[in-house]
């Protein structure tokens, strides 16, 4: 063998080392990329649980004073068996990881949807206002964003005035939360309320507003907000118009 053919082999070595190297660091990128995405929804799945548990409370706390009364009974095991529904539809979604989840799009009666959301914060005055409109949208995933706004209207107030709930149309559908609390700091709105991991709450995991951005805009929505110390805030989803002949 002449020394260019030596150069020669080096060189294939060289390449061959250099490929088989990419190929294990692409497969650990891959393997990093499917971990965080399960941290990620994970995450997602452990706030839907954690607000789901928060409503159960409510639940509880209100028994406390109710629990005689046969009515109460009654709502309180149809409440307690639709958030176990929720809670065991949540956790067997964990199953499907890292699938991507897309929505499942049917009519839904946003009035009706923000009522039934409404009943699952029990113990706290929430009024219900407007007019029934139909939008085309995953009604699951839209219950979550509706929960999550009210449970943090409610936090908000500490219970101490009303949380206003409205449905309406205006060009387009939207559900309006609006509360009386202690507000949200301006920098924080502009900068950081939208986050991931970030919150103004002692006991917040700091996902829920970004969860709650990403479903409505996956539905071709938006969210606006509207805030001032010790006034309150106004959080407004809106919804894409309701496509002739879908319904």
């Amino acid at each position: 063998y002449t020394h260019e053919d030596f150069d020669l082999m080096r060189t294939l070595a060289k390449q061959a080392s250099s490929a088989l190297l990419n190929l294990r660091l692409s497969d650990q990128l891959a393997c990093a990329r499917e971990l965080a995405a399960i941290g990620k929804v994970s995450t997602f799945v452990m706030h839907d649980l954690k607000n789901l548990v928060s409503a159960v409370s409510l639940l509880l706390e209100n028994a406390q004073e109710h629990i005689s009364v046969p009515a109460f009974q009654n709502d309180l095991l149809m409440s307690l068996g639709n958030t176990v529904i929720k809670m065991r539809t949540i956790i067997s979604r964990l199953k499907h990881l890292p699938e991507k989840e897309t929505l499942q799009l049917t009519p839904v009666d946003l009035l009706q949807m923000a009522h039934d959301t409404a009943a699952m914060v029990t113990g706290r005055t929430l009024e219900v206002t407007g007019i029934s409109v139909i939008a085309e949208a995953d009604r699951e995933e839209l219950q979550k964003v509706a929960l999550n706004l009210m449970l943090n209207a409610v936090e908000a107030t500490d219970g101490s005035t009303p949380v206003r709930v409205e449905v309406g149309e205006n060009g387009s559908p939207f559900i309006r939360v609006k509360d009386e609390g202690c507000g949200i700091p301006a920098a924080f709105l502009q900068h950081v309320l939208f986050k991931p991991f970030t919150s103004t709450k002692k006991q917040g995991m700091g996902i829920g507003l970004f969860q709650s951005r990403q479903i409505v805009e996956a539905h071709g929505g938006r969210i606006e907000v509207e805030s001032r110390i010790d006034h309150g805030t106004e959080f407004t989803v809106w919804l894409p118009k309701m496509q002739p002949g879908t319904v």
